[in-house]
């Protein structure tokens, strides 16, 4: 038997309420069996804080139909209907996948979206993945997913689903937009506190592939946002997790978000421009295929180039930390090529260098712009 909520608790007799009532004098809630006592017994204070009652005993109690709605579906979930929703569940689950959703499948999704109960991650994902096409059910399956108390849970769940990674991608492409943004969601929360379990999801090439085409493709968006954080957090610890990425697109992706990003006005967008910029940087470090990427697109040079000073905003809190990857992301690229050394003068990098020096920038940012200013020495010399 699961422990009772502390506020399903009846404060006179301390046991669950099953009629709760609310004293209008002080607004506290009792049992009405346990406070119709107290009354008869010639009490005229409330229980929980003294105070005097109206000596009129009419007109001072009054039902708590919400409290009372939360304590029957607790009840349903503590008592025999554990079972019978996981069952219902396990039915859901073994149903055709092009099977319309049964009621009693859609009523317990509910209640388990409501009640949050443990132990249901693994049933409720795998579920998510065996009727991915039924809309209803995957939205409904995700939302519980969501609502876990227990991340811990949740990554244990992903871990052990091997065959997640190509469901996922199936719902990151065809799924409904809500659908797109919650696994996202379900991703980067759970990568946020255990990234070993998304590392399988990274070095999925069409995971990461249909995350780089939300960021890519729908840029500006909710979707994008969501999309850019989940394809990030593998990426951040990863090795294979960026080579994946950079095979699936994810350079054209980070760069086209960049070149969009630096003109939003949310003040959070900022926040995930620098994460654009952070992940651009460390992949083109670390993966060799990145930076080919990276010139292979017409413009990415200036792109780069635009983001290395900007005129701090009101909104524009974290523009320093983005100008110091958008300069560390240029280094690599100009150590390496010679025709984006070219690119990165024609489009102005020697005086937005020379601006960001003269600005309070961090001491990284300064070394890196130093070390570039030296490196195009010789190009700045000719022109």
């Amino acid at each position: 038997m699961m422990l009772i909520p502390e506020v399903f608790l009846c404060p006179i007799s301390l046991d669950l309420m099953s009629d709760p009532v609310t004293l209008l004098p002080t607004g506290q809630t009792y049992d009405r069996p346990s406070i119709r006592r107290w009354l008869a017994a010639g009490h005229r204070t409330c229980p929980v804080t003294m105070r005097p009652l109206p000596h009129h005993a009419s007109g001072l109690l009054a039902p708590n139909r919400t409290l009372k709605h939360l304590i029957d579906r607790w009840l349903l979930l503590a008592d025999l209907a554990l079972p019978t929703l996981r069952d219902n569940l396990l039915n859901a689950a073994a149903a055709a996948p092009e099977s319309s959703p049964t009621v009693a499948a859609v009523e317990t999704l509910r209640i388990v979206r409501s009640l949050s109960p443990p132990g249901f991650c693994a049933l409720l994902l795998r579920l998510l993945m065996l009727r991915s096409r039924d809309h209803v059910l995957a939205e409904l399956a995700l939302d519980c997913l969501l609502a876990s108390p227990s991340t811990r849970e949740l990554a244990d769940a992903l871990q052990e689903e091997k065959k997640l990674p190509s469901s996922l991608a199936f719902l990151l492409r065809q799924g409904r937009p809500k659908i797109k943004i919650g696994l996202c969601r379900l991703i980067h929360t759970v990568g946020a506190v255990a990234v070993d379990a998304v590392v399988a999801l990274g070095r999925s090439e069409p995971v990461m592939g249909a995350l780089a085409n939300l960021v890519r493709d729908d840029t500006g968006g909710a979707a994008s946002d969501a999309a850019l954080r989940a394809m990030c957090s593998p990426c951040s610890s990863d090795q294979a997790s960026r080579e994946a990425a950079v095979a699936a697109g994810a350079v054209d992706a980070l760069l086209s978000y960049i070149s969009y990003g630096g003109s939003r006005k949310r003040p959070s967008s900022h926040a995930l421009w620098t994460l654009a910029l952070e992940t651009l940087e460390l992949v083109l470090v670390s993966v060799d295929a990145g930076r080919q990427a990276m010139y292979a697109r017409p413009g990415a040079t200036a792109v780069l180039v635009k983001m290395v000073f900007r005129v701090p905003s009101g909104q524009d809190r974290v523009g320093s930390g983005g100008s110091e990857h958008a300069i560390g992301s240029l280094l690599v690229a100009c150590r390496e090529s010679a025709e984006a050394r070219v690119d990165a003068i024609n489009a102005g990098l020697l005086t937005r260098l020379l601006l960001l020096l003269q600005s309070q920038c961090s001491p990284r940012a300064k070394a890196n712009a130093m070390a570039l200013l030296k490196l195009l020495r010789a190009i700045w010399a000719r022109h």
